[in-house]
């Protein structure tokens, strides 16, 4: 396994966990796919959808997936009146937090769990709306590389359960088997991921060095 992260020493690793939006696929896939219909709502005789589609993506790509302010501006720069803003907006999270979007795991990270799956534990620790996130974890079907029970999705649990938060320790059958901390890797894409890590001791891979 040291194909993964020559520095990591692979010979004691019992266990290796992922983040998933942005690190098991392409998160800009998603991101188009679920602002298609929404950039539908704040359209208008002076602003079709296809330049709301873009300028969402733009501003998306700008700021981050956990920018939060998104509609709002949409809804601002489309001119709507604030009363119908909130409406379209109520709307748009709507359509978001409970989207069945179509997902495929980069050719790269189905390698790597295909390589992995037979060799260590793996589990999945996701951010974000509990309903978006099991669809999304339907849509990559990824049951034969984490167990039900090895899935740590924080919606289901409240806000204090994201990560850098610990609490996936609590929950998930990999940390009942007396692993420890350094024998964990933990591959993400975001800061967060990477203090998640390091509050629980593991060793930590950014994905775009995979």
């Amino acid at each position: 396994m040291k194909y993964l992260h020559a520095e990591i020493p692979w010979e004691q690793i019992r266990a290796v966990g992922f983040d998933m939006d942005g690190t098991l696929y392409d998160e800009f896939d998603f991101i188009h796919q679920v602002y298609t219909p929404i950039s539908k709502l704040f359209s208008s005789a002076n602003h079709n959808s296809d330049s709301i589609l873009k300028n969402m993506l733009e501003r998306w790509l700008e700021k981050g997936s956990s920018y939060p302010f998104i509609f709002s501006e949409t809804a601002s720069s489309a001119g709507l009146p604030a009363d119908s803003a909130e409406a379209k907006i109520k709307e748009a999270l709507i359509i978001f937090r409970n989207y069945n979007p179509s997902l495929q795991l980069t050719p790269r990270i189905k390698f790597i769990l295909d390589t992995l799956k037979n060799k260590v534990e793996l589990f999945l620790v996701s951010d974000g709306s509990a309903t978006l996130q099991w669809n999304k974890v339907k849509a990559l079907g990824i049951e034969e590389y984490f167990t039900r029970n090895n899935i740590f999705i924080s919606g289901d649990h409240g806000k204090n359960a994201e990560k850098p938060g610990l609490l996936s320790l609590e929950h998930l059958n990999v940390f009942k088997k007396g692993i420890k901390p350094n024998e964990i890797v933990f591959i993400g894409d975001r800061h967060v991921d990477e203090n998640y890590a390091k509050n629980a001791g593991f060793y930590y891979i950014d994905q775009s060095q995979l």
